[in-house]
C-alpha cells in the first residue's frame, strides 16, 4: 500500500488502542500454551505508539518458543525505513539466510540462524501495522506459518 500517509503522520493521529491489536494476535495453536497477552501505549520519537505481544510455547519442546507483536507506530516514519525501499533479496549462507520479499502483497524482512534454529520475520501491514514475529528452535519457515495466523483481516480494518 505504500508510504504516502506522510501527511497523517504530521498531522499526528492516534494509534489505535493495544486492545485492538492483541485481538489480532494468533490463537493458540494445539501443542502450544500461551502466555498472559501484553500491551503497552507509549511516547517515543515524537510520537504515540501502541503495541501488542504474546509469547507462544511448544508443550513438547519446551525450547520452542515464538513471540509475535504487532506494532501500530501510527505512520511515524522513523519506525517504518526498513521497509521504504524493500526489494528482493535473498541472500544464504551456511550460517543462514536473509531474505526481502513480499507476502500476501505487503513487504517483510526474514533472518534464520541456521545453527541456532532461530529467526525472526518483520513485515509490515497497510504502511502502519508492524508485525515482527521471533522464534527459537524453529525451522526455516516456520515463522511464515505463523505469520498466517495473525488476523491480518482484522488489522486492515483498523487501519
Amino acid at each position: 500500500m505504500g508510504f504516502a500517509f506522510a501527511a497523517l503522520a504530521q498531522r499526528g493521529i492516534d494509534p489505535v488502542h493495544y486492545i485492538n491489536l492483541i485481538y489480532c494476535l494468533p490463537r493458540t495453536p494445539a501443542g502450544y500454551e500461551k502466555t498472559k497477552p501484553a500491551g503497552v501505549k507509549m511516547f517515543t520519537d515524537g510520537a504515540n505508539i501502541t503495541e501488542a505481544s504474546r509469547q507462544y510455547s511448544n508443550k513438547a519442546k519446551p525450547k520452542k518458543v515464538i513471540r509475535v507483536k504487532i506494532t501500530d507506530g501510527a505512520y511515524n516514519g522513523k519506525l517504518y525505513a526498513e521497509f521504504r525501499t524493500v526489494t528482493e533479496v535473498n541472500e544464504e549462507g551456511a550460517t543462514g539466510y536473509y531474505k526481502s520479499y513480499k507476502m500476501d502483497g505487503y513487504p517483510v524482512h526474514e533472518h534464520y540462524a541456521k545453527q541456532d534454529r532461530q529467526g525472526t520475520l518483520r513485515g509490515v501491514i497497510e504502511g502502519r501495522f508492524i508485525i515482527e514475529i521471533t522464534g527459537f528452535d524453529v525451522g526455516p519457515g516456520e515463522l511464515i506459518e505463523w505469520w498466517h495466523e495473525i488476523d491480518i483481516k482484522r488489522l486492515i480494518l483498523l487501519h
